[in-house]
């Protein structure tokens, strides 16, 4: 695993950084994936990781079927 490009420096906002400054991170972003140092996990396991795992649904009477 990498570690984070940003970690340690202040906080950038990537529009305000030039046009070859972007396209180098994104290459070097790339091979990274490219050579497998970088480990893709699903979209719903982030979710869990970040905001804790889900509430339970209540169930909700429809409107249409209660009459």
């Amino acid at each position: 695993m990498t570690t984070d490009s940003f970690a340690g420096g202040p906080p950038r906002i990537l529009t305000d950084a030039d046009e070859v400054t972007l396209a180098k991170a994104l290459k070097r972003r790339l091979a990274e994936l490219d050579r497998g140092e970088v480990e893709l996990i699903p979209a719903d396991q982030v979710l869990r990781e970040v905001f804790g795992p889900p509430s339970p649904q209540k169930k909700r009477k429809n409107a249409r079927t209660s009459r």
